[in-house]
């Protein structure tokens, strides 16, 4: 599950005010492709 690993990644990234579609850049990075963009878009929405 990328749930609590990338609410980590977007929560220390959130100060910087990085634009949305960069952070899913982050993300995809970070965690492992299998997660499709569209889940990864809909979390950093969330959180942002």
């Amino acid at each position: 599950m990328i749930r609590a690993p990338a609410f980590i990644i977007l929560t220390a990234l959130q100060p910087l005010f990085i634009p949305a579609l960069l952070l899913v850049e982050i993300l995809d990075e970070a965690i492992p492709n299998s997660i499709p963009m569209h889940k990864k878009w809909d979390l950093v929405v969330a959180v942002k």
